[in-house]
């Protein structure tokens, strides 16, 4: 029995939402097709139906991942107040280098869960990544420069700011590194997985208030 377009492309957005949250959680290469079919309710042979290959089902799983990243980060260059956004950035920097972050490696974001993974994977899955990773990072630039706009001008529009792309690399840099360092080193190092969080935690505070820890 031929089923509708719509209960297809439903089909189609479960299975690449179970196989963006068990490549989180078991890497790339980790699930198998059945397995990933499986969680979605799924019979392995209906796989092809949806995709050609585990390789297009695992960029479509990377591009879903950050889309969800992306959205996360939106609200930060919401509105006219400086300091509100100032607030939000904050409070996504403190979550995101939390213990409750680190044990979480199901809901872990994508530059930390796939990194080490998308440099062993072919070019699909690297463009995929890359892809998410520019749109990442466009839009912690813009938090930055909306949060400038509104110390300097005050109308909440985002000024001309050169430096904001490269606050926003080294911001990422600090998140991604120090929450992948510590969630490597907890379950045999909790103490120096602590200490990985706390001072990642406080560099990155410090970028995003505008200044540098010594």
């Amino acid at each position: 029995m031929r089923i509708s377009r719509k209960k297809a492309e439903a089909n189609r957005a479960e299975v690449v939402a179970q196989a963006s949250r068990l490549f989180r959680e078991r890497g790339l290469d980790g699930p198998s097709v059945a397995e990933l079919m499986r969680a979605a309710g799924m019979t392995h042979g209906g796989f092809y139906n949806h995709f050609a290959s585990k390789t297009e089902l695992q960029a479509s799983a990377l591009t879903h991942n950050f889309d969800l990243a992306v959205a996360r980060l939106a609200h930060i260059g919401e509105g006219a107040d400086a300091e509100r956004r100032r607030a939000a950035l904050a409070d996504y920097i403190t979550h995101y280098l939390s213990p409750k972050a680190r044990d979480a490696s199901g809901a872990s974001c994508p530059m930390v869960a796939f990194g080490a993974d998308v440099s062993r994977e072919g070019a699909e899955v690297r463009r995929a990544y890359a892809e998410g990773l520019e749109r990442y990072l466009s839009d912690l630039a813009l938090a930055f420069a909306s949060r400038a706009a509104g110390e300097a001008e005050g109308d909440g529009q985002p000024a001309a700011d050169p430096g904001a792309r490269s606050r926003a690399i080294v911001l990422l840099a600090t998140l991604a590194g120090g929450l992948s360092l510590a969630r490597s080193v907890a379950a045999v190092n909790p103490t120096l997985s602590d200490e990985l969080l706390t001072v990642a935690r406080a560099q990155a505070l410090a970028l995003a208030g505008g200044s540098e820890l010594g």
